[in-house]
This record gives C-alpha cells, sequence and structure tokens, in this order.
C-alpha cells in the first residue's frame, strides 16, 4: 500500500513537470514567433505615394502631331518683281496610314515686303480642305527675294514650343522673285581694289555677267571718279541723278577687295576676296539692297588662284543681285 502511494506521486509529479516544460516551450516558440513577425513587420518599408503626372499642353500638342506628314506639293515658278504669282503653294496634310487629314490648320510663313534691304515676314493662317491641301498665293510682290516659305502646324502662342520640336512637322519651298533690273536698267559703281588696297577700276567682271544675265541697259554710273568711294550712298546717289535722274531703275555700288594677301599653300595659291554691294532705287533714293559675299579659291600661281576667286564671287554677285534690288 505504501509503494503504491509512491508510484502515485511519482507519477502526478513527472505528469506536472511534463506539462510545465511543455507549456514553456509552447510559450518560447509564440514569443520568438512574435519577435520574428514584429521585426518583419518594422523591416517592411512604407507604402509610397502615387503621384500621376499631367501631361503638359506642350506635350498634348506635340502628341496630337504623332503621325502627321506635311508636305509642299505644288510650288509657283520664279515671277517678276511687280508680276503676279501664277499659281499657288499647295501643301498636303497626311495621317501615319498617309491619308488627307482635313480642317487642319496650317501656318504660312513668307516674305510680305521689305524694310529698306531687309525681308519682312508675315504668317497666315489657311486650313485643309477635304484633299487634305491647303493653297497659298502671296498678294505682294512689290520687292525682289531669293528666300523660302514654310508650312507648320497652326499652335496657340502661348505655348512654349520650340522650332525644333516642330521641324519634323515644317515643311519649306523656294520663294523667288526676279528684280525688274533687266527692263529698268542700271548704273554701276564697284570698285575693285588691288591686293595692296588701293582703288583701281569698276569691275567689268560683275557688269559683264548680268549683261549676260539680260541687264542690256546698264553701264558704269556718270560720276564715278575714285574720290567719291568714301563718300556716302545718299551722295553719291544724288550726284549721278542729276545726270540720269529716274530713267534708269538702280544704281550698283560697292567695292571688291581682297580680305588677306594671296597665300601659298603648299603647292598652291589662295585667295580671298569680299564682295561689299548695296542698290539704290532711283526712283527712290532707297537702299533696297545691301550685303557682303566672300569667297576663296587656289590655283597653280597667284593669277590663276585670283582669277578663279574673281569668277566665283562674279557670279555669287550677280545671282544675289538679280534677286536683291
Amino acid at each position: 500500500m505504501k509503494k503504491r502511494k509512491l508510484f502515485i506521486k511519482s507519477l502526478l509529479f513527472t505528469s506536472i513537470l511534463c506539462f510545465t516544460l511543455i507549456s514553456c516551450a509552447t510559450t518560447n516558440q509564440e514569443e520568438s514567433k512574435s519577435e520574428v513577425i514584429s521585426g518583419f513587420e518594422e523591416e517592411m518599408p512604407a507604402e509610397e505615394e502615387v503621384i500621376i503626372v499631367e501631361p503638359t499642353a506642350e506635350e498634348l500638342f506635340l502628341e496630337k502631331l504623332s503621325g502627321i506628314s506635311i508636305k509642299f506639293t505644288s510650288t509657283p515658278a520664279k515671277i517678276k518683281k511687280g508680276k503676279e504669282f501664277k499659281s499657288s503653294f499647295d501643301v498636303l496634310v497626311t495621317n501615319e496610314a498617309g491619308e488627307p487629314v482635313s480642317d487642319f490648320a496650317l501656318s504660312f510663313k513668307y516674305p510680305a515686303g521689305k524694310s529698306g534691304s531687309q525681308l519682312v515676314f508675315e504668317t497666315t493662317t489657311i486650313t485643309s480642305n477635304s484633299d487634305g491641301i491647303a493653297s497659298f498665293i502671296p498678294s505682294n510682290t512689290s520687292f525682289a527675294a531669293n528666300a523660302k516659305i514654310t508650312a507648320l502646324p497652326s499652335y496657340d502662342s502661348e505655348l512654349n514650343i520650340t522650332e525644333e520640336e516642330l521641324a519634323p512637322y515644317t515643311a519649306e519651298a523656294d520663294f523667288l522673285i526676279e528684280s525688274d533690273i533687266t527692263t529698268r536698267g542700271a548704273i554701276m559703281f564697284v570698285f575693285e581694289f588691288t591686293e595692296s588696297g588701293k582703288p583701281s577700276k569698276n569691275s567689268y567682271d560683275i557688269l559683264s555677267a548680268l549683261r549676260k544675265k539680260g541687264v542690256y541697259q546698264i553701264g558704269n554710273a556718270p560720276i564715278s571718279d575714285t574720290e567719291y568711294i568714301n563718300a556716302s550712298k545718299a551722295k553719291i546717289y544724288k550726284e549721278n541723278y542729276e545726270y540720269v535722274g529716274s530713267e534708269i531703275g538702280y544704281l550698283i555700288g560697292g567695292t571688291v577687295k581682297f580680305v588677306c594677301p594671296v597665300e601659298k599653300i603648299e603647292d598652291e595659291y589662295k585667295a580671298t576676296l569680299c564682295a561689299d554691294i548695296y542698290g539704290i532705287d532711283m526712283k527712290t533714293g532707297q537702299v533696297i539692297y545691301e550685303n557682303k559675299h566672300e569667297t576663296s579659291a587656289t590655283g597653280a600661281n597667284w593669277n590663276t588662284a585670283v582669277t578663279n576667286c574673281k569668277t566665283n564671287l562674279t557670279k555669287i554677285v550677280a545671282d544675289a543681285i538679280m534677286f536683291g534690288l
């Protein structure tokens, strides 16, 4: 009996001990698990706020142009000063699929006149028709010009859009109005200078080049002495006007000078000349053309280099005068 009581007590003690050990182990595991979860939650980054950036007005405008193509399909031939263009400048607008786009507003930027010797540009807006064509005929042709007319999408002036951004959607074409010098004639006072910087003679090369272009009524100015080289344009005009009045259309004045002495570079010679040319309308006395033209050329010797340079410069000057006066 005594042994049985001892056995029961021993068994009871063992059970309590096991329960206590299991309970402690479970509690430790739960605490450890809780610490891990707690640590994990602390390490998790906070959710970042998503910021939606709205496109700018400029970006929205350029997005609408995606796939748009703008090109000149027809341009008028050159005309004489004071004559009308016989046809229009036509621009075609198409989409990405090559289909015509109607009701598309285009801005045409074109020469509209002159202020002194400088071209003045204006802009007009024209909307494409059902065939995607926008047509424009400038009305003022009372001046000479060798310039470009451009067509690009019209946009609000408040938009901050650059020429570079619009370049893929900009088309350009030649805008040519030739001077009426062939019918009105001209007198010349363009002095050539020697390499040492002394005035030599009136430029027969330029005079001859203009004659070849159909300016038959042309010759040296009545007053063209070297003493007038440094005189003002107004004085030169006034002195010559007393002789020819407005019967002759234009006075072409200026100089042709060596920019620097002819250089010898290895086995060749190099010449560089500059023509400083102006043109005056004999009716009004206004300077309507001013330009500097510089060019270089090489040759086997001094004479060849200078001759080649004069030939190149003469062509440049003659062409510029024909579309400048």
